[in-house]
């Protein structure tokens, strides 16, 4: 009797979680831990690193190092390549891209620049992006079909600008609470973005137009990035929880993975995540300053 009384107790909790809102999924993390992108083996740990780009062509992965002011490299088995710092020019870079032009694109934080790095020569040139009066404060970065994606941090929305620099429009989400504060394009041209503070994902057609958007609040505490996988599933990382949550494409909750630590398949505060094209899930972590790689 017991017995009985504890499972029907049990299956009333449920019930009542149900009925609130609070997620009942306990499906088993299907994400193994694959490897770990860290700065010891160039003679010096990673001091805050803030984004991950993965170049396809030459399969290697880039770490932006915003602490130690330099540009990491690593094989496509995360083996560590090389150490670029610009002579030391580089002042607090947040993103990068690499062009068709075998130019890096670097945001920098410590001065506001779109810089531009020919690696063969080491020369770098600096770009104020601005729009008439308006001065754009870069942050995230993406680059496809000859075309710069920028967000732009004093307004939370996103400029599209050409190899001229110059800006072709603008997407803006105005449902959002407080602007978008990261994105992913998916190769069909479709835009992914994160509302923070409004804690919501929302989704732009390849002209700009908002389609869709659905709140992840209820798993999220403070959402900082997002990865779009496979069947459109949105992957919401959680710096604060340290974990990852998982959305099918019409927003609903399939379950979370990992967790706060700075163990092996833990994050200490992440910041950014994104999926290569060999099938892994990269999660930048700042707090602990490496990049952990995740396969199923």
């Amino acid at each position: 009797m017991k017995f009985v009384n504890k499972i029907l107790g049990l299956a009333a909790l449920l019930t009542v979680a149900n009925f609130i809102g609070v997620s009942t999924s306990y499906a088993a993390d299907p994400w193994a831990w694959r490897a770990t992108l860290e700065g010891t083996s160039s003679g010096q740990a990673m001091s805050m690193p803030t984004a991950l780009y993965v170049d396809v062509e030459r399969q290697r992965y880039y770490v932006i190092d915003s602490g130690g002011n330099r540009l990491l490299s690593f094989s496509r088995e995360g083996g560590f390549l090389h150490t670029f710092t610009a002579e030391g020019k580089l002042q607090i870079p947040y993103d990068m891209v690499r062009d068709e032009k075998d130019l890096l694109w670097v945001i920098e934080k410590g001065r506001n620049s779109l810089t531009s790095v020919d690696v063969k020569s080491k020369e770098i040139t600096l770009h104020t992006l601005k729009e008439g009066d308006r001065t754009l404060v870069p942050d995230r970065m993406d680059y496809k079909n000859g075309q710069f994606y920028i967000l732009d941090k004093a307004s939370g929305e996103i400029a599209v600008i050409d190899g001229n620099l110059s800006v072709n429009k603008w997407i803006s989400c105005p449902e959002c609470v407080s602007g978008i504060v990261d994105f992913k394009l998916t190769n069909d041209g479709r835009l992914w973005a994160l509302d923070q503070l409004g804690k919501k994902v929302v989704q732009f057609d390849s002209g700009g137009a908002l389609t869709k958007s659905f709140a992840v609040g209820l798993q999220v505490e403070f959402p900082v990035s997002l990865a779009i996988g496979p069947a459109d599933n949105a992957y919401v990382l959680d710096r604060h929880k340290g974990n990852i949550a998982v959305f099918d494409a019409q927003g609903e909750f399939k379950y979370a993975f990992l967790g706060k630590g700075w163990s092996r398949g833990e994050l200490y505060y992440p910041i950014e995540i994104l999926f290569d094209p060999w099938g892994g899930l990269c999660v930048v972590e700042e707090g602990s300053g490496r990049v952990e790689i995740f396969g199923r």
